[in-house]
């Protein structure tokens, strides 16, 4: 039986280091699991249903009502859309599997597709702007489980990929970056329970298999990934060697090359990540129940900024990110 990421972490200290401005405790009872923005406006998703909005860069937040019946869910992905609709993926076996739409900001909201057999388990959600999007899970017997959508939701086709998938290969609902788009507009999608850890890349109608230099096998492989300039930042680990160091790699897209990043001062797996564009330079944010660490591009080693549990990673492409994690915590880290 395939692996299913639904992790319940130790909790941690909530202390605040570095560049962490600002901490917000909001519901003890809900751990976050994703976080999204357009702009100023970030939606945050987690544990028993909870949803959490923020309409000025993260200053205040405001609890969302969500679907009807939806107390007892993981929604391990949420997508703000630029015609005012939100996206939310719950995650688990079968019927547990689900997405939903609101388009009046969580006042009222409809069930767009739900898992079928109870091989299905849903992993991330990615659209490209506000018609068309992605929905990727765990391979069930048809192999891998890629959904497209190209008019908002409304409706979900599967893809048919040109590569089997390996046995128990699937994706970690972990942050909500298990599939993502960078500026190149190639769609990214993160492997890992397999013998090789892979992303796979669709663009152009086409697909591509890259396989990783991270460790594959179950519970162990790519969990989050990003995409700036020639770069693909692949960052991964396992969860059964929780002592061993977090894995972090970039390819360079053109010449096909895999680098190494310095060694990650978290250890087990990386379960978020985000970047943040400054100037000329990049600075990539990761995140896991150890804390948040940062690498600014040309650096020698990573910063610890903080040691609470956060799962999942936003920036606003400025100088802010914001992290979510366990117990309801939310962080504000600015950057100069």
């Amino acid at each position: 039986m395939m692996f299913k990421i639904l992790i319940v972490a130790a909790s941690v200290s909530l202390s605040l280091l570095c560049n962490a401005q600002t901490v917000h405790n909001l519901e003890p009872e809900i751990s976050f699991q994703a976080v999204h923005r357009i702009a100023n406006n970030i939606w945050a998703s987690g544990t028993k249903g909870g949803i959490y909005h923020s309409a000025d860069n993260a200053l205040t937040w405001q609890k969302v009502s969500g679907p009807q019946q939806s107390q007892d869910l993981q929604f391990r992905d949420i997508q703000p859309l630029a015609d005012g609709g939100l996206i939310i993926m719950s995650a688990g076996e079968g019927d547990s599997s689900r997405i939903y739409r609101s388009d009046d900001a969580g006042q009222t909201w409809q069930l767009q597709v739900s898992g079928k057999s109870p091989q299905t388990f849903y992993d991330c959600i990615h659209f490209s702007d506000s018609k068309n999007g992605w929905l990727y899970g765990d391979s069930d017997e048809l192999g891998l489980f890629v959904l497209a959508t190209m008019d908002g939701g409304a409706h979900w086709q599967r893809q048919s990929l040109p590569f089997a998938a390996q046995p128990s290969e699937g994706g970690f609902a972990s942050s909500g970056t298990c599939v993502n788009q960078g500026d190149d507009g190639a769609v990214y999608f993160a492997t890992g329970n397999g013998d090789k850890p892979r992303v796979l890349v669709q663009q152009d109608n086409s697909w591509q298999s890259i396989i990783t230099p991270i460790a594959g096998g179950a519970a162990s492989g790519v969990f989050s990934l990003q995409q700036a300039s020639d770069w693909l930042y692949v960052f991964g680990g396992s969860l059964k060697t929780e002592q061993d160091p977090a894995q972090a790699y970039q390819y360079n897209l053109t010449n096909r090359e895999w680098l190494a990043l310095p060694p990650v001062p978290l250890a087990g797996a990386i379960y978020g990540s985000a970047l943040l564009q400054e100037q000329d330079k990049l600075r990539v944010l990761i995140a896991n129940p150890q804390g948040v660490a940062e690498w600014h591009q040309g650096q020698q080693d990573w910063k610890v900024l903080s040691h609470n549990n956060i799962w999942s990673l936003s920036c606003d492409g400025k100088s802010t990110c914001v992290g979510v994690g366990k117990d309801g915590v939310i962080e504000v880290f600015t950057f100069p």
